[in-house]
């Protein structure tokens, strides 16, 4: 969310917008020396509800404080004086499951009703089509001020890509949170692919090094290990195929980085850019889908005769604020 508001406001810059941002604190200066950079204070980091809650009220105190005529209110956050929110995650408690009463279940719910209907909103903007589906089912009467979703930009990963050995293919997964992104099944699946290629290996980063992981003593010979990578580029030259079984993902920028390195996916349908994935050369399927079909569809992709050959997924961030220009256009301020 941090890279996809920061990347907006400078491409909007560019278009020749007047942008202010106001954020809890300022971790890089803007690209631009005339975006001005208002910084309210840290909040408290846990519980999450109420660092939202305390965020919402400085933000709100900041905005009666400054009022400003002919500005669009643009928020990536939970407060509830926005014109345009944009809608990061997905939605809390989806499906509807009965939870035992608590403060914690409580606030989630409010804060993400507020943000929805609140008097000033008048569009909300998921990033994927599969939040814009939640928000359909579970808030049917914010319908009217959904727009088509504007999934994130991405920046050009130029790789030198590796030559492709078919007797040792090279799985990737990456992921900092690593439980809910699916890392525990692409080890299942992984096991299960060296029935067939003993030599398969895994290249895993995102995540500390030391993370107990649940590898075995004979397995480390056939795992990389990268930890947190600075350069990118530096993982998805290493791998054949990028394997992300998350479950609920409202984006997955993982996805959308591995196909514009020109690396094929298998990855859940629960993940907003598995839309992006082509047919043929890459694969979704449910995250609770059965290890042996998730493997049965991976070796079908390692023995296509294309693999490799994938064309680069594109989508510049200008194209982002483009797309915002004409949210903006809709917005009465």
């Amino acid at each position: 969310m941090e890279e996809y508001a920061y990347r907006l406001t400078n491409e909007l810059w560019n278009l020749g917008i007047k942008v202010k941002v106001v954020c809890e604190e300022k971790i890089n200066d803007p690209e631009h020396g005339g975006i001005e950079v208002c910084e309210l204070g840290k909040s408290l980091k846990k519980p999450r509800w109420l660092s939202h809650l305390f965020f919402a009220r400085k933000v709100g105190s900041w905005v009666n404080i400054n009022p400003e005529k002919d500005t669009i209110i643009h928020s990536h956050e939970r407060i509830d004086c926005h014109h345009v929110t944009t809608i990061h995650s997905t939605i809390y408690n989806f499906p509807p499951k009965r939870k035992f009463p608590s403060l914690r279940n409580y606030f989630n719910e409010f804060i993400e009703k507020r943000e929805l209907s609140c008097a000033s909103v008048e569009k909300i903007v998921p990033v994927s089509a599969l939040i814009s589906d939640q928000i359909t089912t579970k808030y049917s009467s914010e319908i009217p001020k959904l727009v088509p979703a504007i999934p994130p930009g991405i920046s050009p990963i130029n790789v030198i890509k590796k030559k492709f050995d078919p007797n040792s293919p090279v799985i990737g997964f990456m992921g900092r949170e690593w439980k809910r992104k699916g890392l525990p099944k692409v080890i299942e699946i992984w096991r299960e692919l060296r029935k067939k290629f003993p030599l398969a290996r895994l290249c895993l980063a995102g995540f500390p090094i030391d993370e107990p992981i649940g590898i075995v003593e004979d397995e480390h010979g056939f795992i990389d290990i990268l930890g947190h990578v600075g350069r990118k580029e530096a993982f998805y030259e290493k791998i054949d195929i990028l394997v992300h079984p998350a479950k609920r993902e409202a984006y997955g920028m993982v996805i959308a980085e591995a196909l514009s390195a020109g690396v094929p996916v298998l990855c859940s349908s629960e993940c907003g850019a598995s839309v992006h994935a082509p047919k043929g050369t890459c694969c979704t399927l449910p995250s609770e889908i059965q290890t042996e079909l998730w493997t049965q569809c991976l070796k079908e992709i390692l023995e296509k005769p294309h693999l490799g050959q994938l064309p680069p997924f594109s989508r510049p961030w200008e194209n982002v604020a483009k797309d915002y220009l004409r949210v903006y256009e809709a917005v009465s301020t």
